[in-house]
């Protein structure tokens, strides 16, 4: 098995499982126009994407903070790691986020210099 992801694909079209029954949703939107249906319920970028991925650096963690009403969201849905965040975008219907440039470029996105209370 490969480490590499398919990039051919979307990361929402990666587990064929999981694109079954995003596509069983999708087929069962009755009383939809056709033109308002969807197959992922999220977008996999987005500013709040980019905040939970970012939220070790400033400014993105004041803008997530302000996204979320004045505190942290829940430590649970918080970006901890690579491996809960790789089996989430693979097994979630609601996830589909993808990568950004700064996990290439900008290791500080890993740790929590600042010392921010996330939770556990």
């Amino acid at each position: 098995e490969t480490v590499y992801r398919d990039l051919t694909k979307p990361v929402g079209a990666l587990n064929p499982d999981r694109l079954a029954q995003l596509i069983d949703r999708y087929n069962d939107l009755d009383g939809f126009p056709e033109e308002e249906k969807f197959l992922y319920g999220s977008h996999y970028s987005s500013p709040g994407v980019v905040l939970h991925y970012l939220i070790r650096q400033e400014p993105y963690t004041s803008m997530h903070i302000a996204l979320q009403s004045g505190r942290f969201d829940c430590a649970d849905r918080l970006f901890f790691d690579m491996a809960g965040c790789w089996r989430s975008c693979n097994t979630s219907t609601s996830d589909v986020k993808e990568l950004l440039p700064e996990f290439f470029s900008c290791p500080e996105i890993f740790e929590n210099t600042n010392n921010f209370p996330f939770g556990e």
